[in-house]
Protein backbone atom coordinates (compact mmCIF):
# COMPACT_ATOMS: atom_id res chain seq x y z
CA UNK A 1 0.00 0.00 0.00
CA UNK A 2 1.44 3.06 -0.85
CA UNK A 3 1.43 6.82 0.88
CA UNK A 4 -0.60 9.42 -0.54
CA UNK A 5 2.44 11.66 -1.09
CA UNK A 6 3.66 8.26 -3.01
CA UNK A 7 -0.38 8.25 -5.25
CA UNK A 8 -0.06 11.62 -5.79
CA UNK A 9 3.46 11.39 -7.27
CA UNK A 10 3.22 8.86 -9.33
CA UNK A 11 -0.25 10.04 -10.85
CA UNK A 12 1.65 13.27 -11.65
CA UNK A 13 4.48 11.42 -13.70
CA UNK A 14 2.31 8.73 -14.78
CA UNK A 15 4.25 5.86 -13.89
CA UNK A 16 1.82 2.86 -13.65
CA UNK A 17 -1.74 2.56 -14.70
CA UNK A 18 -3.21 2.28 -10.81
CA UNK A 19 -1.68 3.09 -7.79
CA UNK A 20 -3.30 2.73 -4.46
CA UNK A 21 -2.97 4.40 -0.68
CA UNK A 22 -5.53 3.88 2.21
CA UNK A 23 -8.24 5.91 1.17
CA UNK A 24 -6.49 7.68 -1.87
CA UNK A 25 -5.98 5.89 -5.36
CA UNK A 26 -5.59 6.51 -9.09
CA UNK A 27 -6.70 5.09 -12.39
CA UNK A 28 -5.37 6.72 -15.99
CA UNK A 29 -5.51 10.48 -15.89
CA UNK A 30 -7.59 10.89 -13.00
CA UNK A 31 -7.35 10.87 -9.16
CA UNK A 32 -9.34 10.21 -6.61
CA UNK A 33 -10.31 10.49 -3.04
CA UNK A 34 -12.05 7.66 -1.18
CA UNK A 35 -14.22 6.90 -4.10
CA UNK A 36 -15.01 7.65 -8.04
CA UNK A 37 -17.48 9.90 -6.41
CA UNK A 38 -14.91 12.32 -5.70
CA UNK A 39 -12.42 12.62 -8.81
CA UNK A 40 -9.85 15.41 -7.05
CA UNK A 41 -7.96 16.21 -10.99
CA UNK A 42 -7.02 14.75 -13.78
CA UNK A 43 -4.43 15.52 -16.56
CA UNK A 44 -5.87 16.52 -19.60
CA UNK A 45 -3.71 16.59 -23.35
CA UNK A 46 -3.97 20.30 -24.83
CA UNK A 47 -2.81 21.76 -28.06
CA UNK A 48 -0.30 23.35 -25.37
CA UNK A 49 0.60 20.21 -23.64
CA UNK A 50 -0.50 18.74 -20.57
CA UNK A 51 -2.86 20.81 -18.01
CA UNK A 52 -4.48 19.89 -15.02
CA UNK A 53 -8.40 20.15 -14.24
CA UNK A 54 -8.24 20.32 -10.32
CA UNK A 55 -11.46 20.68 -8.69
CA UNK A 56 -12.66 23.21 -6.61
CA UNK A 57 -15.09 21.33 -4.49
CA UNK A 58 -15.16 20.13 -0.90
CA UNK A 59 -15.90 16.77 1.11
CA UNK A 60 -13.94 16.52 4.13
CA UNK A 61 -10.59 17.39 5.96
CA UNK A 62 -8.88 14.27 5.12
CA UNK A 63 -10.08 14.95 1.09
CA UNK A 64 -8.64 18.57 1.72
CA UNK A 65 -5.40 16.45 2.81
CA UNK A 66 -5.92 14.66 -0.04
CA UNK A 67 -6.34 17.50 -2.30
CA UNK A 68 -2.86 19.25 -0.76
CA UNK A 69 -0.91 16.31 -1.67
CA UNK A 70 -2.06 16.42 -5.44
CA UNK A 71 -1.77 20.14 -5.45
CA UNK A 72 2.02 19.66 -4.43
CA UNK A 73 2.71 16.84 -7.41
CA UNK A 74 1.50 19.16 -9.93
CA UNK A 75 3.08 22.50 -9.23
CA UNK A 76 5.25 21.92 -12.06
CA UNK A 77 2.33 21.87 -14.67
CA UNK A 78 -0.37 24.56 -15.60
CA UNK A 79 -3.31 24.28 -13.39
CA UNK A 80 -6.85 25.31 -13.93
CA UNK A 81 -8.99 25.30 -10.78
CA UNK A 82 -12.55 24.53 -12.04
CA UNK A 83 -15.57 22.99 -10.48
CA UNK A 84 -15.78 19.54 -12.46
CA UNK A 85 -13.02 17.72 -14.13
CA UNK A 86 -15.04 15.20 -15.96
CA UNK A 87 -15.81 15.44 -19.45
CA UNK A 88 -19.53 16.57 -19.11
CA UNK A 89 -18.01 19.75 -17.39
CA UNK A 90 -15.50 20.77 -19.15
CA UNK A 91 -17.30 23.04 -21.87
CA UNK A 92 -20.01 26.20 -20.91
CA UNK A 93 -20.43 24.54 -16.81
CA UNK A 94 -16.71 25.12 -15.77
CA UNK A 95 -16.73 28.97 -17.57
CA UNK A 96 -20.03 29.43 -15.95
CA UNK A 97 -18.36 28.89 -12.37
CA UNK A 98 -15.62 30.78 -13.39
CA UNK A 99 -17.72 33.90 -13.77
CA UNK A 100 -19.54 32.97 -10.41
CA UNK A 101 -15.91 32.79 -8.49
CA UNK A 102 -14.59 35.96 -10.61
CA UNK A 103 -18.08 38.29 -9.52
CA UNK A 104 -17.65 36.98 -5.58
CA UNK A 105 -13.96 38.65 -5.68
CA UNK A 106 -14.59 41.42 -7.29
CA UNK A 107 -17.79 41.99 -5.07
CA UNK A 108 -15.07 41.68 -1.99
CA UNK A 109 -13.09 43.93 -3.52
CA UNK A 110 -15.81 46.48 -3.91
CA UNK A 111 -16.43 46.11 0.12
CA UNK A 112 -12.80 45.54 1.36
CA UNK A 113 -11.38 47.79 3.33
CA UNK A 114 -8.05 46.88 3.64
CA UNK A 115 -7.45 43.95 1.00
CA UNK A 116 -9.38 45.08 -1.67
CA UNK A 117 -6.09 45.15 -4.00
CA UNK A 118 -4.95 41.94 -3.29
CA UNK A 119 -9.01 40.95 -4.39
CA UNK A 120 -8.35 42.94 -7.46
CA UNK A 121 -5.55 41.03 -8.08
CA UNK A 122 -6.83 37.73 -7.48
CA UNK A 123 -10.18 38.55 -9.48
CA UNK A 124 -7.63 39.54 -12.53
CA UNK A 125 -5.90 35.78 -11.88
CA UNK A 126 -8.86 34.14 -12.38
CA UNK A 127 -10.26 36.21 -15.33
CA UNK A 128 -6.81 35.38 -17.07
CA UNK A 129 -6.95 31.58 -16.16
CA UNK A 130 -10.81 31.81 -17.27
CA UNK A 131 -9.92 33.18 -20.91
CA UNK A 132 -6.71 30.70 -21.08
CA UNK A 133 -9.03 27.62 -19.78
CA UNK A 134 -11.73 28.95 -22.88
CA UNK A 135 -8.80 29.12 -25.57
CA UNK A 136 -7.60 25.68 -24.29
CA UNK A 137 -10.58 23.86 -24.17
CA UNK A 138 -12.44 25.90 -26.96
CA UNK A 139 -15.51 26.69 -25.08
CA UNK A 140 -17.42 28.32 -27.94
CA UNK A 141 -19.92 31.39 -26.83
CA UNK A 142 -17.61 33.75 -25.42
CA UNK A 143 -15.35 35.72 -28.76
CA UNK A 144 -16.80 38.98 -27.81
CA UNK A 145 -17.34 38.56 -24.37
CA UNK A 146 -16.34 41.71 -22.48
CA UNK A 147 -13.87 41.17 -19.78
CA UNK A 148 -13.71 43.77 -18.13
CA UNK A 149 -14.38 43.34 -14.51
CA UNK A 150 -17.76 45.72 -13.89
CA UNK A 151 -19.02 44.31 -17.29
CA UNK A 152 -18.09 41.18 -15.88
CA UNK A 153 -20.27 41.55 -12.52
CA UNK A 154 -22.89 43.40 -14.77
CA UNK A 155 -23.00 39.99 -16.88
CA UNK A 156 -23.37 37.49 -14.31
CA UNK A 157 -26.29 39.53 -12.56
CA UNK A 158 -27.92 39.51 -15.97
CA UNK A 159 -27.54 35.43 -16.18
CA UNK A 160 -28.79 34.94 -12.97
CA UNK A 161 -31.80 37.61 -13.45
CA UNK A 162 -32.65 35.25 -17.02
CA UNK A 163 -32.13 31.94 -14.70
CA UNK A 164 -33.88 33.52 -12.50
CA UNK A 165 -36.89 34.18 -14.78
CA UNK A 166 -36.55 30.46 -16.23
CA UNK A 167 -36.78 28.64 -13.59
CA UNK A 168 -39.91 31.09 -11.98
CA UNK A 169 -41.46 30.05 -15.74
CA UNK A 170 -40.29 26.00 -15.29
CA UNK A 171 -42.06 26.22 -11.63
CA UNK A 172 -44.81 28.10 -13.01
CA UNK A 173 -45.52 25.26 -15.92
CA UNK A 174 -44.52 22.78 -12.81
CA UNK A 175 -47.64 23.75 -10.69
CA UNK A 176 -49.89 24.55 -13.27
CA UNK A 177 -49.22 20.73 -14.53
CA UNK A 178 -49.90 19.55 -11.33
CA UNK A 179 -53.21 21.34 -10.78
CA UNK A 180 -54.40 20.37 -14.13
CA UNK A 181 -53.38 16.66 -13.27
CA UNK A 182 -55.56 16.83 -9.51
CA UNK A 183 -58.56 18.21 -11.54
CA UNK A 184 -58.31 15.55 -14.49
CA UNK A 185 -57.24 12.30 -12.39
CA UNK A 186 -56.95 12.87 -8.54
CA UNK A 187 -59.57 15.01 -7.50
CA UNK A 188 -62.92 12.61 -9.29
CA UNK A 189 -61.34 9.64 -7.62
CA UNK A 190 -60.88 11.46 -3.86
CA UNK A 191 -64.05 13.01 -4.51
CA UNK A 192 -65.81 9.10 -5.16
CA UNK A 193 -63.97 8.14 -1.14
CA UNK A 194 -64.96 11.10 0.25
CA UNK A 195 -68.22 10.17 -0.40
CA UNK A 196 -68.48 6.28 0.24
CA UNK A 197 -66.99 4.43 -3.01
CA UNK A 198 -64.35 1.63 -2.51
CA UNK A 199 -62.60 -0.79 -4.96
CA UNK A 200 -59.06 -0.80 -5.19
CA UNK A 201 -58.64 1.91 -7.99
CA UNK A 202 -60.10 4.12 -5.19
CA UNK A 203 -56.86 3.93 -3.24
CA UNK A 204 -56.33 7.25 -1.95
CA UNK A 205 -52.55 8.83 -1.24
CA UNK A 206 -52.65 12.37 0.19
CA UNK A 207 -50.19 14.54 2.29
CA UNK A 208 -52.76 15.13 5.24
CA UNK A 209 -55.74 13.01 6.36
CA UNK A 210 -59.09 13.40 4.89
CA UNK A 211 -62.08 11.43 6.48
CA UNK A 212 -65.33 9.87 5.10
CA UNK A 213 -67.78 8.67 7.43
CA UNK A 214 -68.60 4.82 6.81
CA UNK A 215 -71.66 3.58 8.71
CA UNK A 216 -70.97 4.07 12.60
CA UNK A 217 -67.42 4.91 12.04
CA UNK A 218 -64.99 7.83 10.42
CA UNK A 219 -62.20 6.70 8.22
CA UNK A 220 -59.21 8.34 7.11
CA UNK A 221 -57.20 8.03 3.88
CA UNK A 222 -54.80 7.45 6.27
CA UNK A 223 -55.83 4.00 7.14
CA UNK A 224 -57.37 5.35 11.36
CA UNK A 225 -60.69 4.86 12.00
CA UNK A 226 -62.25 6.48 15.50
CA UNK A 227 -65.88 6.05 16.51
CA UNK A 228 -68.53 8.16 14.45
CA UNK A 229 -69.82 9.19 18.05
CA UNK A 230 -66.21 10.48 18.91
CA UNK A 231 -65.13 11.69 16.02
CA UNK A 232 -68.90 14.31 16.17
CA UNK A 233 -67.62 15.37 19.57
CA UNK A 234 -63.99 16.83 18.59
CA UNK A 235 -66.37 18.31 15.31
CA UNK A 236 -68.66 20.31 17.27
CA UNK A 237 -65.31 21.55 19.18
CA UNK A 238 -63.95 22.60 16.39
CA UNK A 239 -66.60 24.62 14.73
CA UNK A 240 -66.76 26.21 18.55
CA UNK A 241 -62.93 26.68 18.03
CA UNK A 242 -63.23 28.74 14.73
CA UNK A 243 -65.75 30.47 15.96
CA UNK A 244 -64.23 32.02 19.13
CA UNK A 245 -60.81 31.71 17.25
CA UNK A 246 -59.50 30.03 20.13
CA UNK A 247 -57.37 26.74 19.99
CA UNK A 248 -58.32 23.76 22.20
CA UNK A 249 -55.75 21.90 24.21
CA UNK A 250 -57.21 19.35 26.46
CA UNK A 251 -55.86 19.73 30.26
CA UNK A 252 -56.23 15.96 30.19
CA UNK A 253 -55.60 13.31 28.12
CA UNK A 254 -58.97 12.39 26.05
CA UNK A 255 -58.83 9.11 23.79
CA UNK A 256 -60.26 8.80 19.95
CA UNK A 257 -60.50 5.71 19.13
CA UNK A 258 -56.82 4.57 19.33
CA UNK A 259 -55.06 7.61 19.77
CA UNK A 260 -55.21 10.57 22.21
CA UNK A 261 -56.05 13.95 20.84
CA UNK A 262 -53.23 16.48 21.06
CA UNK A 263 -55.50 20.04 19.95
CA UNK A 264 -57.85 21.47 17.65
CA UNK A 265 -56.61 24.30 16.07
CA UNK A 266 -58.08 27.66 15.95
CA UNK A 267 -58.76 27.47 12.15
CA UNK A 268 -60.54 23.78 13.21
CA UNK A 269 -57.99 21.85 12.07
CA UNK A 270 -57.52 18.44 14.48
CA UNK A 271 -54.51 17.09 15.38
CA UNK A 272 -55.07 13.49 16.47
CA UNK A 273 -51.67 11.97 17.22
CA UNK A 274 -49.81 11.70 13.84
CA UNK A 275 -52.65 12.87 11.65
CA UNK A 276 -53.68 16.92 10.80
CA UNK A 277 -57.40 16.65 9.51
CA UNK A 278 -58.69 19.78 8.08
CA UNK A 279 -61.70 20.70 9.10
CA UNK A 280 -63.52 21.78 5.36
CA UNK A 281 -63.08 18.24 4.87
CA UNK A 282 -64.94 17.24 8.34
CA UNK A 283 -67.26 19.41 7.22
CA UNK A 284 -67.49 18.09 3.79
CA UNK A 285 -68.12 14.68 5.56
CA UNK A 286 -70.64 15.93 8.42
CA UNK A 287 -72.43 18.00 5.96
CA UNK A 288 -72.99 14.65 2.99
CA UNK A 289 -74.81 12.54 5.97
CA UNK A 290 -76.79 15.70 7.31
CA UNK A 291 -74.58 16.39 10.87
CA UNK A 292 -75.59 19.87 12.33
CA UNK A 293 -72.90 22.29 13.39
CA UNK A 294 -73.62 21.50 16.95
CA UNK A 295 -74.38 19.36 19.46
CA UNK A 296 -78.17 18.50 19.59
CA UNK A 297 -79.96 19.46 23.48
CA UNK A 298 -80.26 16.69 24.99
Amino acid sequence: MSTHNEVAHAWAHQTGRHRKGFNMFYEGDTIYSYGHHFPIARLVQTDEGTVVLFTTRTYSVSTSKHKTYTARAVAHLKTFRVEGVTENWWGIHNVQDYLRRIQDILQKAKRARVYGDWHMREAMSLIQEAQDYIRLFKVEGFESFNWDPDAIVEGVREAARIHAEKQSEQERIRKEEARRNFRENIWPNMKRWLRGATGTQLRIHTSRPLPRIVDDRVETTWGATVPLEMAKRMYWIAIRCRREHQEYVPKTSIRVGDFHLTRIKANGDLVVGCHDIPFWFMRYAACLKGIPDAQPQA
